[in-house]
């Protein structure tokens, strides 16, 4: 249900964005307010505590942002106090980049491997990615030591396993079944 209503303070949010021409003014600022939320544990707790009313949340915010942000992004964030969606803040900003990226034709990239990538090589996956998918792709790597060897990459939802881990388990099947079938 969070998911839903944080969607919808996100498109209400892009609809601006389109409208106004300023996709990327306002990813920028939200990034921008997302770091600083994120980085501050002080606003963090402001922003959720349930004994502080959504008006002092807002002057919180207000002090933190005004120069930041345009007043459409600051409008979102006093509807959010309004409606006591405090906590659901960071959730409405990482869907509005969401939207941003699907509107740019940019996918996020997961590329697990057992042994840290280099950057040239973490380039090539996202360039082969990208002309595969004809879009552009932002790859992510990360150093998952059980999977042995080679990668696995997620990307829009979709799992390419080419790991040593999954090779052994798909051969492991294999025998089983042969065993079973004798």
């Amino acid at each position: 249900m969070d998911r839903i209503i944080s969607d919808r303070y996100a498109e209400a949010l892009f609809s601006l964005a389109v409208e106004n021409n300023a996709i990327d003014r306002y990813e920028e600022q939200v990034k921008l307010v997302l770091d600083v939320i994120s980085g501050d544990k002080e606003i963090m707790k402001i922003l959720t505590h349930p004994d502080i009313n959504g008006e002092d949340k807002m002057n919180v915010l207000t002090q933190a942002f005004k120069d930041s942000v345009d007043d459409d992004i600051m409008g979102l964030f006093s509807v959010i106090m309004r409606k006591n969606r405090e906590n659901q803040i960071i959730g409405i900003l990482e869907i509005f980049l969401e939207k941003v990226k699907s509107y740019k034709g940019i996918s996020d990239a997961v590329v697990e491997s057992a042994v840290p990538l280099s950057p040239e090589k973490l380039k090539v996956i996202e360039t082969k990615l990208a002309n595969k998918l004809n879009k552009q792709v932002v790859a992510k790597s990360v150093v998952v030591p059980e999977l042995l060897g080679g990668l696995r990459i997620s990307i829009d939802g979709h799992i390419l396993d080419k790991t040593v881990k999954r090779q052994l388990e798909d051969m492991k099947k294999q025998m089983l079944a042969t065993s079973l079938a004798q």
